[in-house]
């Protein structure tokens, strides 16, 4: 396990200070490396602006057991945006059903007219349509909410900026995978500290000056990562962890890690989102100085 050699310096594209701008940008002189990550970049802001994305999310209202009323009044236990009426529906929890009733007409799974609905625990993959915003029960590992879409909130359209640390091959670090032999659950909270369970799969060790350092992972294969805090959470990144992918896994367990494309949670981005905690195992006693960084202090 080393440190990728062969890191030469290069000149990135124009960096601004704090970040780049996902927008437009180009090079005529980038290295195949470079292009990653653009591509890289670019490719975050579109996931964070697609329909299925985290920008357009307007609110998240955690369900309690009974009655709840939701529109644009103060009052409501539900308060939705002020494009909705005034008292526009309700939503009843009743054990592991849900009956929806609303004043005005909606659109069910996007094609049906309907007034009311009732969804079960077992049925939830069910969206409420009105105007430009849609609707759904969002499941936070066993808590549920109404999550909100607009389709239409103004920053879709706007400039999305996500600021970087300059580009350090450095950073691209070699390692080892040991997958465990069954999945592992794990006790963590999100950022509501709410308890959620943590599937781990495996171990991944690095060594970066000489000191070894290990991270659980989730997923497998190609979708191998790790939630992770450093000596710059907090300071000069996101407070609640970033996201590395695993990369390169082979037979023999070999992969590496490069820090350089390490991203936010959405959190980072909009107060309506659920993210984890990342578990003590996975806070490094090291300052990763590359990838992403805090929006906030762009």
């Amino acid at each position: 396990m080393e440190i990728r050699k062969n890191a030469r310096s290069f000149s990135f594209v124009t960096f601004i200070t704090a970040g780049i701008l996902l927008s437009g940008c180009g090079i005529s002189t980038a290295t195949d490396y470079e292009k990653e990550l653009l591509t890289f970049k670019k490719n975050r802001v579109t996931s964070l602006k697609s329909r299925s994305g985290y920008l357009n999310l307007v609110g998240l209202h955690w369900i309690a057991e009974g009655k709840s009323q939701f529109g644009s009044d103060p009052g409501n236990e539900f308060v939705f945006p002020k494009e909705f009426p005034a008292n526009f529906g309700s939503v009843t929890k009743k054990g592991d059903r849900f009956i929806f009733n609303f004043r005005e007409t909606v659109l069910l799974d996007s094609a049906e007219k309907v007034m009311a609905f009732e969804i079960s625990l077992g049925d939830i993959d069910h969206t409420f349509s009105w105007k430009s915003f849609q609707w759904f029960i969002y499941d936070a590992g066993g808590y549920y909410a109404i999550r909100l879409r607009h389709f239409e909130n103004p920053v879709l359209y706007q400039p999305f900026i996500i600021p970087y640390y300059p580009v350090d091959k450095k950073w691209i670090i070699h390692g080892k995978y040991e997958p465990y032999s069954e999945v592992r659950p794990r006790e963590i909270l999100n950022v509501f500290d709410q308890k959620i369970e943590m599937k781990s799969t495996g171990i991944v060790t690095f060594i970066y000056n000489d000191v070894e350092y290990r991270l659980e992972t989730e997923g497998s294969g190609e979708k191998l990562y790790c939630i992770f805090m450093d000596g710059t959470t907090g300071k000069d990144t996101y407070t609640g962890g970033r996201v590395i992918k695993v990369k390169g896994l082979d037979k023999t367990g070999n992969v590496y890690l490069d820090f350089n494309q390490a991203y936010n949670f959405p959190c980072a981005y909009n107060v309506f989102t659920t993210c984890p905690v990342p578990p003590p195992i996975n806070h490094l006693d090291l300052k990763i100085t590359a990838g992403a960084r805090d929006y906030k202090k762009k």
